[in-house]
């Protein structure tokens, strides 16, 4: 859904719906309800309040920000939704946001290599921490906010989570381009983590475990579909990147992590 300035007085809605929208509807079995709404302020540009203050710095986004058409692919529909708190006294100065923890390095792909003389399952243990943007203080992250639920998002066709070993299907979503959404739930992170910014204590902060391998089916087919594959003289190998987001359940936060894919 999105707001559309016809430069006149009136408030025009262009309203459509998502792919998986119109994939529920097509049932016709009753499924298709539509029982909730957000909003989202995807296209402003909050640096105009640091750039030029609070007042010039509201009145350039309100003036400047250009508005956007609605989605219906729901995996861009809606990046940074707004967030309702339970009381409207609260004052929220952070919003958590999600950090590599353990197992991952930001802006590094995590590396996984299909072997296909092997049967063994590949995949990489990572930690997410759902942090505040701070280095130190006695701080506390609001019940409002915290990250105890988180959603992750892959391609189903190449990834899965895995626990103890077994994929796990039980994804709660699944586009009609296999994006699979999962809900898992994070576990309370100890008062002080060792490593850089993250010694210092925090109440509500939670962290993500999540083993994230390629399926058990993988073949080289895929590569030619999603990425390259290249036969040199015999020897075959191919490369895919794509990448899992992970979402706070509470504070709506993304963090996109660079998966590559290699065939060896």
């Amino acid at each position: 859904m999105g707001f559309l300035d016809h430069t006149t007085n009136n408030i025009v809605i262009d309203a459509v719906l998502t792919e998986r929208g119109r994939e529920l509807l097509a049932k016709n079995d009753g499924s298709f309800r539509i029982d909730s709404f957000a909003f989202g302020d995807d296209e402003v540009d909050y640096s105009n309040i640091i750039k030029y203050g609070l007042n010039i710095g509201k009145e350039k986004i309100e003036k400047n920000t250009p508005i956007f058409e609605a989605q219906t692919n729901e995996n861009h529909a809606l990046k940074y939704n707004n967030i309702t708190l339970s009381n409207s006294n609260i004052r929220i100065l952070y919003i958590p946001i999600l950090k590599e923890y353990e197992g991952v390095t930001a802006g590094t792909p995590i590396q996984l290599t299909l072997n296909s003389s092997s049967n063994s399952v590949v995949s990489q243990k990572i930690k997410i921490l759902s942090t505040l943007p701070v280095t130190a203080g006695q701080l506390s992250i609001d019940s409002n906010l915290a990250d105890f639920r988180f959603y992750v998002k892959m391609n189903s066709l190449l990834l899965t989570p895995y626990s103890n070993g077994i994929a796990d299907s039980n994804y709660i979503d699944l586009d009609e381009n296999e994006v699979g959404t999962w809900q898992i739930n994070g576990t309370l992170a100890a008062d002080a983590l060792t490593g850089d910014a993250f010694n210092f204590k925090l109440d509500n902060r939670y962290l993500l475990n999540l083993d994230v391998g390629l399926i058990a089916n993988l073949k080289e087919s895929a590569f030619e579909k999603f990425g390259t594959l290249t036969n040199n003289n015999g020897v075959i190998t191919g490369s895919i990147n794509t990448y899992v987001e992970i979402i706070g359940g509470a504070s709506g936060s993304r963090l996109l992590i660079p998966i590559n894919i290699t065939l060896a």
